[in-house]
């Protein structure tokens, strides 16, 4: 103490040397610090960037205008996707009036009902194409646009069906939509298209099924879309070998007045075969067998006069299932697409 009293500058100095030192050691390393720092994130960002470099969309001139044809490109080919369903497409949908809702209704499931009825089709007492609920009422205003597309297209489907000629109809359902109930529709996000559902359940053959599916399918001049099929036999129980029921020869000649009836079925059993000792009077019997009898010494009593025509394999599947029909259930949808918007070029 002694000596910071007789020397007080440079005890004066010595402290704030002092003090100087360590406030430059504290800025140095936190200097240090940001050092590294920055030099980690100018290493980091190199190797992106060099990475980059090495990629074909690098932002060079020559890759800008390949990306803005490609975009330029690809609006096109939506643009083009976009106009094949322009056919399906009602800017608006127009209310009519009840009146004529009511009266272009009832036209229409006359005219359905007639078409079923001439194919031999059996439909329900209360049949109304899905529409049962304005049998004794009117349609609410607001919804009469929306129904009267809906009737336009169930009436095509329909006539396509009776044209497929089902042995009957079972019932046909049509989903309600909420403006029937005077609720507005809910349009969801990113909707393009609204669908109507409609269900047909019918019974007939295997032909019926095809032919009115495939209409469906056909999009000309209203989109449907399956969008559930269920089938499966009249019977429940499998068809046995003993539902096979297949004439003899003779009834075949018998009835038919031809040789050739039913020889090219048993033509693969000709080698084996056995020419009886007795022949009726008038009886044909094949080529093959008869000379396997001439053989054996047996007389053959007449020739074939042609030879056989290819067996017609429909009858014999015919014969082995029967005319047992189907029951099918079809879900479909008829889609309404909404106004295409204008996107936004690249």
């Amino acid at each position: 103490m002694d000596w910071i009293k007789s020397n007080p500058f440079v005890a004066a100095l010595s402290g704030g040397t002092l003090i100087a030192c360590i406030l430059l050691f504290f800025l140095a390393s936190k200097a240090a610090s940001r050092l590294d720092s920055a030099k980690e994130g100018f290493d980091t960002a190199f190797m992106q960037v060099s990475k980059y470099e090495r990629t074909e969309l690098y932002p060079k001139v020559t890759n800008r205008d390949a990306k803005k044809k490609a975009l330029a490109d690809y609006s096109d080919s939506i643009d083009q996707l976009r106009s094949l369903f322009d056919d399906y497409r009602v800017a608006e949908v127009k209310p009519i009036a009840t009146q004529a809702f009511t009266v272009r209704l009832k036209a229409a499931n006359k005219e359905v009902t007639k078409a079923f009825k001439e194919g031999g089709t059996e439909i329900p007492d209360d049949f109304f194409m899905g529409f049962e609920s304005y049998r004794n009422k009117m349609a609410e205003s607001e919804s009469t646009g929306l129904l009267d597309y809906q009737l336009s297209a169930v009436r095509h489907a329909l006539l396509k069906l009776a044209e497929a000629r089902p042995s009957e109809v079972i019932s046909v359902y049509r989903e309600p939509i909420p403006e029937e109930s005077g609720t507005a529709y809910e349009v969801s996000e990113n909707e393009v298209a609204r669908k109507f559902g409609y269900e047909v359940v019918f019974k007939g053959p295997e032909t019926s099924a095809r032919e009115f599916i495939s209409a469906l399918g056909n999009v000309d001049p209203y989109y449907f879309i399956v969008r559930a099929i269920r089938i499966r036999n009249e019977k429940n129980d499998p068809p046995r070998v003993s539902d096979a029921k297949f004439k003899s020869l003779a009834v075949e000649v018998k009835e038919s007045g031809s040789a050739d009836a039913g020889f090219n079925f048993f033509e693969n059993f000709q080698a084996d075969a056995v020419v009886p000792e007795e022949v009726a009077e008038g009886q044909v019997v094949p080529e093959g067998i008869a000379e396997q009898g001439a053989e054996q010494g047996a007389e053959p009593v007449q020739e074939q006069a042609e030879e056989a025509q290819p067996a017609d394999s429909s009858k014999i599947l015919a014969q082995v299932l029967g005319g047992e029909e189907l029951l099918v259930f079809v879900r479909f949808d008829l889609t309404l697409f909404s106004p295409s918007e204008n996107l936004p070029k690249p």
